[in-house]
């Protein structure tokens, strides 16, 4: 499995889907280069965004903003 490192983008415009909190925070995770990835110069981040509610912890991944 992959290693990710999350970052906070800002707050998150949409309540939580699960508990209804607006303490909703917008979050982007990255995979993390290690062992061969290192040396590769083609590696690929791959980036991927979601919503993450700071009371219940629920994540709610999201495309360009919007929720999927």
């Amino acid at each position: 499995m992959r290693q990710r490192r999350a970052t906070q983008i800002g707050p998150s415009h949409r309540p939580c889907g699960v508990c209804g909190s607006v303490n909703v925070v917008a979050m982007e995770s990255r995979a993390v280069r290690t062992g061969a990835a290192r040396l590769n110069p083609l590696f690929d981040a791959a980036p991927r965004t979601h919503d993450l509610c700071r009371d219940c912890g629920a994540k709610h991944r999201t495309e360009n903003g919007l929720r999927i």
